[in-house]
């Protein structure tokens, strides 16, 4: 069979189970999506959880019957549980089909709560979706329609749940998010409607998720643009559209699709210093008021947006020997952020930093937040999570000046792989899958040991 038609192998943690679920051409899955829309549309009521979570089931596993079948061996109590991650599965491979992102306005992690708990619970849930007005509520994420501003970002509680999902899934970071959240207590309040934040700190510490989870939980919208893209003085017609005369002048550009959706979104800056001086000088209108003019003199309104930039400028003077290395001396990193941001300073323009609300540092990762980002890394793999596999992994990937990416590559290229080597040994591979085992020999080598399914195999 073509490796391109074979299905994804997903592990869902709640059965041990390996899931198989299928691949589909873009053409297929919009045709899909486009199905999915008329459902929800077409409904008279609002639809309910369970059976948008079954429509996903129906498209995207293959052999759903076989599947329901070892559903319909677990406990009933545990079925919404159960639902709840294969859910997070198929979406994990297909986010355009994630409940939050379909109906924009309601809240994911109120659902991820709902699909925890019992059915009355999940009652009070439906008469949640039955009490927003359908025109909050978005279809698609390229409709034509715009959604009402209704952040989720708009109470101390909600704050206060940002705050800890951010501290449980950025690891090693907790002052950079101590400063984030002041800033959004500032905007949920209303006293500021819109943000702009500088990142600074080495690659793969945080910088890029941070603001990832920042945009899902604020408003649902998230938009990244790698700056490396931009080094030239003409690009930033990309994102504001091609001059009058020029191939594309009559296409709509990419913000003027984002500015018809919402005028409420968390973009990111990804690597800020790549790009041309032209482009900074295009930031401006939008850091000074949330406006942009397209090339058609339309005027776009982000003015309800948050505007995230990172840079790894000054870090090329780090020395990852836990020094900092400055002219002749040898300082923390902590000692060494006046200087690096005096390298910022000299960089970029007055122009465009005086229009920066607050500067954020990210640290380096220990050896402790690298354990524990490889936890998170191991998440789907089915082996056991010992303290050996884990200092096998610190010793083989961790480095201050690389991060996190680093460490999720090492996983990758062999924890993942020879895991994977075991799963492809397997006679009968079964959406119930084995939980192997690892030891590392005396010469430091990782080996995979099979260990006796604790289910039986369907």
């Amino acid at each position: 069979m073509d490796s391109k038609n074979l299905p994804y192998k997903v592990v869902c943690p709640v059965l041990d189970a390996i899931l198989l679920i299928k691949k589909y051409p873009p053409r297929k899955l919009q045709e899909i999506h486009n199905i999915l829309k008329t459902k929800i549309n077409s409904s008279k009521v609002p639809l309910e959880v369970l059976s948008y979570i079954d429509f996903l089931i129906n498209s995207f596993i293959v052999d759903v019957e076989d599947f329901r079948s070892i559903i319909g061996k677990e406990e009933e109590e545990n079925h919404d549980m159960i639902y709840r991650s294969v859910y997070e599965c198929i979406v994990g491979l297909y986010p355009p089909f994630g409940l939050d992102v379909i109906c924009n306005d309601i809240n994911s992690e109120l659902f991820l709560e709902v699909m925890q708990a019992n059915k009355s619970d999940k009652a009070i849930f439906e008469e949640f979706l039955k009490s927003v007005d359908s025109e909050d509520i978005e279809f698609s994420p390229s409709s034509k329609k715009r959604t009402k501003n209704k952040k989720a970002i708009g109470s101390l509680s909600s704050v206060e749940k940002l705050e800890a999902t951010l501290k449980k899934s950025i690891i090693g970071q907790d002052q950079a998010i101590d400063s984030v959240i002041k800033n959004m207590k500032l905007i949920a309040s209303d006293l500021f409607s819109m943000g702009s934040l500088f990142f600074i700190g080495p690659t793969g510490v945080g910088k890029t998720a941070l603001s990832k989870v920042v945009g899902k939980q604020y408003s649902g919208n998230f938009y990244k643009i790698n700056c490396s893209e931009y080094s030239s003085g003409h690009e930033y017609s990309k994102l504001i559209g091609a001059t009058p005369g020029y191939v594309g002048y009559t296409d709509k550009s990419i913000m003027s699709e984002m500015a018809e959706k919402s005028n409420q979104w968390v973009i990111l800056f990804d690597e800020i210093e790549k790009a041309h001086p032209k482009f900074m000088n295009f930031l401006l209108s939008l850091l000074d008021d949330g406006t942009l003019t397209d090339n058609n003199g339309k005027v776009l309104d982000f003015s309800k947006s948050i505007f995230i930039f990172t840079s790894n400028e000054g870090m090329s003077t780090v020395d990852y020997r836990d020094k900092l290395g400055f002219a002749n001396k040898h300082i923390t990193y902590l000692e060494s952020q006046d200087d690096i941001l005096k390298m910022v300073k000299k960089k970029f323009s007055p122009e465009f930093l005086n229009r920066i609300d607050n500067f954020i540092f990210f640290n380096p990762l220990s050896k402790e937040n690298a354990k524990q980002i490889a936890e998170l890394e191991l998440k789907n793999i089915p082996i056991r999570k010992t303290n050996p596999l884990l200092n096998y992994i610190i010793k083989n990937s961790y480095s201050e000046e690389y991060g996190a990416r680093n460490i999720a590559r090492f996983i990758k290229n062999d924890v993942a792989v020879k895991t994977a080597e075991a799963l492809l040994n397997n006679k009968k591979p079964t959406r119930l899958g084995k939980m192997y085992s690892p030891r590392i020999t005396k010469s430091g080598e990782l080996q995979i040991i099979t260990l006796p399914d604790k289910k039986k195999s369907v």
